[in-house]
């Protein structure tokens, strides 16, 4: 009997301390979020064949079936890709293999206690402050780390800065030390989004609010679509007149529309859209499999010869789409689109619904996978976000985290007064 207890309380003190420390070790150890998510795997799948006589059983409801299903989507669209182009390799399944591998270590986290999946509420604020104390002159002026490019590091500190800041009380009314972490942990977030000069993810603000207020009130009233976009503009006006940073990034959008409309499209924003076209394009032309994972970068010269997209925007498509949506319709086709919007919106399904639980700790966890995905999903708007095994390795593990959170066995159907 001891031996067996103590089995469990190893599993349960090893997840722990790994899920208080993935988000940072992304920032601060080269390879760290991969290493995390792998031995998180391995101790999963380790648990799953020799399991704790404590622990439970699995047991599949539909939502963690469709969740499975999901997972399983890009690789399968993969598959289906590169048998119809009969063009096989095992690099595109690098990052894709990332939302599988998941389940196995949703599998486990579900049926642990809900205070060790809530270990997350001091890795969202570490990571974020580990971020901002990391930051060094990248270029142009703009700060970022050695492990990440500017447009990841810039949107993962802004939405573990939000997260930071919305798991107050999330277990509990928080002990004064704790909310001054979380507090510093928001404005390290949003102080190290602002200096990477990452605009694309700053879109998501708007979306996070409205998230919180459908959360705290139950609806979105017709007083709430008013008042929030006037607060939003108010902030925005100061923050645009008092940073500089801010007031030099916006800037360059309208410069860059001014230049489009004069007949200039080789700026930021000019390529984005250039590139969104094309993807559109390809897609019509090979709606059900794509061109293939590495497809886009192939066609670019094709595009290019055939006057669709300027020489700088080729070069740069040869890199990425610049839109998660996109790229996977454009190499993958139908499956693709499927796979990636599956990805998205299952786990937003599970999110929202677990919202309207009567109990507190699973309405918050689904308030915050909501933010958490919806972050990533607005960031792939303007930035293939998910094109990095560590980010794919981040999101679908922070996803699995929270939907063990929100179907964790052990909750009880309780209110809890504490709210943020």
């Amino acid at each position: 009997m001891k031996s067996k207890f103590s089995y469990l309380v190893f599993v349960e003190s090893t997840v722990a301390l790994l899920l208080a420390l993935y988000p940072g070790l992304m920032f601060a150890v080269k390879g760290g979020m991969n290493g995390t998510f792998l031995f998180l795997l391995l101790l999963s799948i380790a648990v799953l064949i020799i399991r704790p006589r404590e622990m439970p059983g699995v047991s599949w409801n539909s939502e963690m079936k469709v969740y499975l299903l999901a997972m399983a989507a890009l690789p399968v669209a993969i598959v289906f890709s590169q048998t119809y182009h009969h063009h096989y390799g095992g690099h595109p399944y690098d990052a894709a293999s990332r939302f599988l591998l998941a389940v196995p270590i949703f599998m486990v986290l579900q049926r642990l206690r809900f205070s060790i999946v809530a270990m997350v509420q001091y890795a969202f604020p570490v990571a974020a402050i580990v971020g901002c104390l990391m930051l060094k002159p990248i270029a142009d002026g703009r700060y970022g780390v050695a492990t990440l490019d500017l447009i990841h590091f810039g949107d993962f500190e802004l939405v573990l800065g939000v997260m930071s800041l919305l798991c107050l009380n999330w277990t509990g009314r928080d002990v004064p030390l704790l909310k001054v972490l979380k507090v510093i942990g928001f404005l390290a977030g949003v102080y190290a989004s602002v200096v990477s000069g990452s605009r694309g993810g700053w879109i998501a603000l708007p979306v996070f609010l409205m998230i919180y207020i459908y959360y705290r009130f139950g609806k979105i009233s017709l007083k709430s679509l008013i008042i929030t976009p006037l607060i939003l503009i108010i902030v925005g006006l100061i923050a645009f007149t008092f940073s500089q940073k801010i007031h030099h990034r916006v800037g360059e959008v309208t410069g860059d529309l001014s230049a489009l409309q004069n007949g200039n499209p080789d700026t930021s924003t000019g390529i984005r859209l250039q590139l969104f076209k094309a993807a559109a394009e390809i897609f019509v032309q090979e709606p059900l499999f794509g061109v293939g994972s590495d497809g886009f970068a192939l066609e670019m010269d094709v595009m290019l010869n055939a006057g669709k997209v300027t020489k700088m925007a080729a070069e740069l498509g040869k890199g990425e789409v610049h839109n998660e949506i996109l790229s996977r319709a454009a190499g993958l086709g139908l499956f693709g689109l499927i796979a990636i919007l599956s990805i998205y919106l299952v786990p937003v399904r599970i999110f929202y619904r677990s919202m309207k639980s009567t109990s507190f700790p699973i309405r918050k966890s689904g308030m915050l996978g909501l933010v958490f995905v919806s972050g990533f999903m607005v960031f792939g708007l303007t930035a293939e976000t998910l094109n990095l095994s560590m980010a794919t390795a981040f999101y679908s593990l922070t996803v699995a985290v929270l939907l063990a959170a929100c179907l964790n066995i052990h909750h009880g159907e309780q209110v809890s007064p504490n709210t943020l």
